[in-house]
């Protein structure tokens, strides 16, 4: 697919893949949506799932140099003009997430259902010392002391965040290949420095009331590693109205990749459950 200049000033890569309820992915800090290709390719089966890359990430450049959330949404606003979706279904993946819960709450009309998966929504809804607006301490400092790449390697490779240890330890491979796909279109420096700004100056938990889409948490078991999403997504489940919370057994962050067919049919089925929306 072509890059398409939009007016929130953008130059967007997206793709759009299959036909029928159309599905948007958003993806995590810093990826782009080549995270998706293949584990989550045959909902486009029965689904049109459309894939962009944030910006700040892979194919996509912006015109503006500050980034934040609400931003990033009026960005996924502009491409469903562009592609004349009146309304979709969303699915936010950890950033993501927020990028998506920012959209429900400031335009319900463009959202069939919501999907925050490993999510949360903002400093207020964070345990402990991640409870502090900006910037993370061990963030810094981990980034600091191993550098950008390996920091991004610790992350997905040889630490819980998005693999548990049992799935590293006997897919050592696939945990490999997972980074290289991930670290190719990935954010460059100064680009993550500004998402990760955007992810931590934005709050909407106390407009997590105003969310008027059927809403499904997404959580994988173990996702306790560094700003532990069972905690947040307790806080998203308890406050958006009606929200229905589903904990993946064995699971931690990234559960897309780690158990794809059944994260895929959690998926497909909330989907269908609210396409008459």
């Amino acid at each position: 697919m072509p890059n398409v200049k939009l007016p929130t000033g953008i130059d967007l890569y997206y793709e759009s893949h299959g036909g029928g309820e159309p599905l948007i992915f958003v993806p995590s800090t810093a990826y782009s949506g080549e995270v998706w290709k293949p584990s989550q390719m045959p909902l486009a089966d029965s689904l049109n799932i459309i894939f962009h890359d944030p910006r700040g990430c892979g194919r996509s450049v912006a015109e503006q140099q500050v980034y934040t959330i609400e931003q990033m949404a009026l960005d996924i606003v502009a491409l469903m003009d562009h592609l004349k979706i009146l309304s979709a279904h969303f699915i936010g993946h950890s950033m993501g997430g927020r990028i998506a819960l920012s959209l429900a709450q400031n335009f319900p009309g463009r959202v069939k259902s919501l999907i925050m998966a490993a999510s949360g929504s903002g400093p207020a809804a964070r345990p402990g010392s991640d409870c502090i607006p900006g910037l993370p301490h061990r963030l810094v400092l981990d980034m600091v002391e191993m550098g950008f790449e390996k920091f991004i390697y610790d992350e997905i490779v040889e630490s819980d965040t998005f693999f548990t240890k049992d799935y590293r330890d006997k897919n050592h491979d696939k945990v490999e290949e997972f980074f290289k796909l991930a670290w190719a279109t990935h954010a460059k420096l100064p680009e993550f420095i500004h998402l990760c700004m955007a992810r931590h100056n934005f709050e909407g938990t106390h407009r997590l009331g105003d969310v008027k889409a059927p809403t499904l948490v997404l959580i994988g078991e173990a996702d306790t590693i560094g700003s532990n999403h069972i905690a947040q997504s307790k806080v998203l489940a308890e406050r958006i109205p009606g929200a229905e919370m589903k904990v993946l057994k064995g699971q931690s962050h990234g559960f897309f990749w780690q158990a794809p067919e059944a994260t895929n049919r959690v998926i497909l089925d909330w989907v269908k459950t609210h396409s008459a929306r």
